[in-house]
């Protein structure tokens, strides 16, 4: 079984996370599968890569992302925070990350921000993004708000969408599948807790994507579970556990 690395936010753990130099870091120094990242709308209604619904931590910005336009966040510098030599990074537009994950035959994890700000539209609006780039098959939508994962599944049942959550609930194999879900995106503790959940989810035809992974011990205990993908900070340290590149393995 081929087990997906999956940057979290790109290379975070050594660069500025959701930054294109932390993407590229995860892809040549990592040599990951794919990267998960994170979706807010600006106040133009722009699917922007930031993971904060406000500009403070990563950014030069002050306020929320959806008050300002595109062309303002665009302005801003979102690199300084985590060392000067990473100054005059820009924030993303979504349409960069999505033809980067083609270009480079990868897989992305893409969250929608859609729960402590509630953004009109964000799911169609993404959707309609990944579509005109031609990377449905490239792209699992992910949120803590299901109710916005089933509406991009109302909106578009070919969509792939996995549900988030952090803390151990009941019979979420049977959950994900009574909404037509694709995946479950446990965060890693929870499987801690209930380890038996990857054979159940694999039975009811669900992928387990976890998150955050960072740890060796952390790696090798999911491993030995069979998940399908691991979110992690540092790809280059889970590279080393895994092996060769699962995508490329595929192709062989």
């Amino acid at each position: 079984m081929n087990i997906l690395n999956l940057a979290h936010r790109g290379f975070s753990g050594k660069y500025p996370e959701n930054s294109k130099r932390a993407f590229m870091a995860a892809i040549e120094e990592g040599q990951c599968d794919g990267f998960e990242s994170d979706v807010h709308l600006s106040a133009d209604g722009e699917p922007v890569i930031i993971h904060d619904e406000f500009l403070e931590r990563t950014t030069d910005g002050k306020g929320p992302v959806g008050a300002q336009t595109f062309t303002a966040l665009r302005q801003l510098d979102c690199g300084s925070w985590k060392g000067q030599e990473f100054a005059g990074e820009r924030i993303m537009h979504l349409d960069e990350l999505l033809e980067l994950v083609l270009a480079h035959d990868l897989i992305l994890n893409l969250e929608l921000k859609n729960y402590d700000v509630f953004y009109q539209g964000i799911e169609e609006t993404v959707i309609r993004r990944i579509r005109a780039l031609g990377a449905e098959q490239r792209v699992i939508l992910s949120s803590f708000n299901h109710i916005s994962m089933k509406r991009c599944k109302e909106f578009d049942p070919g969509i792939k969408a996995g549900l988030l959550y952090e803390y151990p609930l009941i019979a979420m194999e049977d959950y994900g599948k009574k909404h037509h879900m694709d995946a479950l995106h446990p965060r890693i503790s929870c499987l801690e807790y209930t380890p038996d959940l990857v054979g159940r989810a694999h039975e009811q035809g669900l992928a387990i994507n976890t998150w955050t992974v960072n740890t060796e011990e952390q790696m090798r205990f999911c491993m030995s579970l069979g998940v399908d993908s691991i979110i992690t900070n540092y790809p280059d340290k889970l590279r080393f556990f895994i092996g060769p590149r699962a995508m490329q393995q595929s192709q062989a």
